[in-house]
């Protein structure tokens, strides 16, 4: 009985993993868990050289690794003002366990490159993003389609 179990349970394991592949069970597991962070870092690593090959700023679904061409960007209170590598697993995690985007930009004034986790709304959608925006504290958000920003007013 006790085999049959756990055959059972690497069955069901299987086929989550076929239907939502690694990236999601990366997601599902806990803080604890090291193949868990392990995951966060290979995708935390391919971020990293993503925005090394573009410095002006992206936007990527991490869950593919394709950066989207519609909707709207808006990022996340949680992952504001990161900057290195070494932050760079947080803002994963979080976009792992939210929409699976994360955007970095290089800020003009301080010169400091900023990755942060990321929501798409869609593009008819921009009152609900501006609010969304407003409720994290964000500045702008970004019209992914277009390249065009929109201030938030406070």
């Amino acid at each position: 009985m006790n085999e049959l179990i756990k055959r059972r349970f690497w069955g069901l394991v299987m086929v989550v993993a076929l239907l939502c592949g690694p990236v999601v069970l990366a997601a599902c597991g806990t803080e604890d868990n090291p193949a868990e962070q392990t995951n966060v870092s290979v995708i935390a690593d391919q971020v990293w050289e993503y925005a090394k090959a573009h410095p002006d700023g992206f936007t990527l679904d991490i869950r593919t690794m394709t950066a989207p061409t519609q909707g709207i960007a808006v990022s996340y209170a949680a992952t504001q003002n990161i900057h290195s590598r070494d932050q760079l697993d947080k803002v994963v995690k979080h976009a792992l366990q939210h929409d699976g985007y994360v955007g970095g930009w290089l800020n003009s004034d301080d010169h400091l490159y900023y990755f942060e986790s990321t929501r798409i709304f869609p593009e008819d959608q921009l009152e609900e993003a501006l609010k969304f925006g407003k409720e994290n504290g964000q500045h702008v958000v970004f019209v992914l389609s277009t390249g065009t920003e929109h201030t938030i007013e406070n």
